[in-house]
């Protein structure tokens, strides 16, 4: 069969039947295509033989990218012009949070190409959601769901993909019950286009966080812990992308009592995640994070305040002081001073992170009801009933849930 019979076939979502047509190429245009569709699988060795072979520095680039290896990406790219070469940089750039220079990039891209302008505006959807802009980022999304269903079909790889950036957007907004929807739409599409593939793993991901974030621990571990054992089985304990997985499920199993465990996972993520990513990295950060509150179960105190700073202070570098996320932590130091009985400290953080999610997330979110909880309950040791029992106020209206204070874990 033919390049042009592989083609049709990836046009019609066939990926396997595509996949098959080419396994006897061995020109360099085919071997492209190949590599792509054992991508699409999971496959990234049968994947980087083959762009190794077609001589193809942005497909060989394409492969790194998917590996979770930004700096390799960069490095293949170095000197190599085009618009494909253009959108897999500044995805490079994205995954080391340098979004300007990102975004700057993608801006130049003027190519009509549907896969060059799939990667362009999915990647600036992406930045939208990274910087916390996410009405902006949903109408971006949906724009790439509309381009992709266009283009490549309904049932295609490319949509699940624009499905799963959306449930992330609404992941983080708190619109946790269409989050679902999209994800169990894009996890459908995902298994019987490719089966088991790195992409399935990041649904499961995502659908662990997703239930994290509205503290369903029970339903949530599951999906979090396929997500490593999926990964592990394919690339080994040390990849990346096991460790974003790992520091994902690490906080699911603190939230079970499973806090020796929870530490664990972190610890060897963390280490991984640092040499990939460097310690600027909002997934580096989200895993000091955790693992600080793996510390304050156990009451290593001191230790969890030096973590938590650790990841507050690389947060602010990667996506600036007035992010959402930043409340995540700011709320958990909170909850650390007043264990160690700093009560102003605990007001300030508890106060700064109300400040910073107030407009931002929908007001039920989570994160605000814990914070408003938390903060309330500081006021009244501190014997300002008035104040509390106006923060006691604004949380019923969001929600029917009593303050408790505990802390936040991103996933």
């Amino acid at each position: 069969m033919s390049l042009d019979d592989a083609l049709a076939l990836r046009a019609r979502c066939d990926y396997r039947g595509a996949l098959a047509a080419l396994a006897h190429a061995d020109d360099a245009e085919s071997l492209v295509e190949r590599s792509r569709l054992h991508e699409d699988f999971g496959d990234y060795d049968a994947a980087w033989v083959d762009a190794e072979r077609s001589g193809n520095r942005v497909r060989m680039a394409g492969v790194a990218s998917a590996r979770r290896d930004p700096r390799e990406v960069l490095r293949l790219l170095d000197g190599v012009e085009g618009d494909t070469a253009i959108a897999e940089r500044a995805w490079a750039l994205q995954d080391l949070a340098n979004l300007d220079e990102s975004e700057a990039l993608l801006r130049t891209v003027t190519s009509d190409d549907a896969r060059v302008r799939f990667t362009v505006l999915s990647a600036l959807a992406s930045a939208l959601r990274a910087r916390g802009r996410y009405d902006e980022a949903e109408r971006a999304f949906r724009g790439v769901i509309a381009f992709a269903e266009e283009r490549f079909g309904v049932d295609s790889i490319e949509t699940a993909g624009a499905l799963n950036g959306l449930g992330m957007v609404f992941k983080y907004a708190g619109r946790f019950d269409e989050g679902l929807v999209v994800y169990r739409r894009s996890l459908d599409i995902l298994e019987r286009a490719v089966g088991s593939s790195p992409d399935v793993a990041s649904l499961y991901h995502n659908l662990g966080g997703l239930e994290h974030a509205r503290r369903n621990f029970e339903d949530a571990e599951p999906y979090a812990r396929r997500s490593v054992e999926l990964r592990r089985e394919r690339a080994g304990p040390d990849d990346p992308a096991v460790a974003e997985d790992e520091a994902a499920w690490a906080p699911i199993l603190l939230a079970l009592g499973r806090s020796e465990e929870a530490e664990a996972v972190l610890r060897h993520a963390i280490g991984v995640l640092e040499e990939a990513l460097g310690e600027d990295h909002p997934e580096v950060a989200g895993a000091w994070n955790n693992l600080a509150s793996a510390l304050q179960k156990r009451g290593a105190l001191d230790e969890a305040k030096e973590a938590y700073e650790r990841a507050l202070a690389a947060k602010e570098r990667i996506v600036g002081a007035e992010h959402p996320s930043i409340a995540i932590t700011l709320n958990n130091l909170g909850v650390n001073a007043r264990k160690r009985e700093q009560l102003v400290e605990a007001e300030a953080h508890y106060r700064r992170a109300l400040e910073i999610l107030d407009g931002r997330v929908e007001p039920d979110h989570p994160n605000r009801l814990l914070a408003l909880g938390n903060y309330a309950k500081l006021l009244r040791s501190l014997g300002r009933d008035r104040e509390a029992e106006e923060l006691e106020r604004r949380r019923e209206e969001a929600a029917a849930l009593g303050p408790r204070e505990n802390t936040a874990n991103p996933t």
